[in-house]
């Protein structure tokens, strides 16, 4: 793949989180505009149809961002496990295989987080009433852009991965 291609793909995949960022905050802005009353730990709250849709759409553009960035970054095996057994791992596969673990568990929290806030929104009840959820949807949109910078830095170093095993290929080839 082009460097030219290669910034467009990261331009996106970190548009696209900042994207989902925003609705995710935007969420907890419009959750907050409906009624509610707390008592200790339980709080009744009148559901808010729009910051149920803003949440469920910033968990899918979370989505298909962490699948266009795992797709086009190439698999995960070839990441840490390509190559000799023998010898150790380039410091680029390394550092795609830590960006990549770290990618997925922000994007576990980070959907867990947007669903469980947009959920009790869903109903068309008057008030529900439960343990409070304060945030959830604010913390989800803040780990989508924290799932930016991994998938930045996955994207990059695998990039930086594959281009190094095109020259070793092409170095062995030569002297064959």
């Amino acid at each position: 793949m082009a460097r030219v291609e290669a910034v467009v793909v990261c331009l996106l995949i970190v548009a696209m989180d900042v994207a989902a960022g925003v609705l995710g905050i935007h969420a907890e802005k419009a959750q907050n505009q409906g009624r509610h009353l707390k008592i200790l730990f339980i709080e009744c709250r009148q559901p808010v149809r729009q910051a149920y849709k803003l949440g469920i759409a910033a968990a899918a553009v979370l989505a298909a961002s962490h699948a266009i960035a795992n797709i086009i970054g190439g698999c995960a095996c070839a990441c840490c496990c390509g190559g000799d057994p023998h010898r150790r791992p380039s410091p680029n596969r390394q550092m795609a295989s830590f960006a990549l673990v770290l990618s997925w568990m922000v994007l576990v929290v980070g959907l867990a987080l947007l669903i469980l806030g947009a959920l009790p929104n869903s109903k068309k009840k008057l008030a529900e009433c439960g343990v409070m959820r304060h945030q959830f949807l604010s913390i989800g949109g803040v780990l989508c852009f924290v799932h930016a910078l991994f998938c930045l830095v996955y994207f990059v170093s695998a990039h930086a991965a594959a281009r190094e095993d095109a020259r070793g290929s092409k170095a062995v080839g030569v002297h064959t």
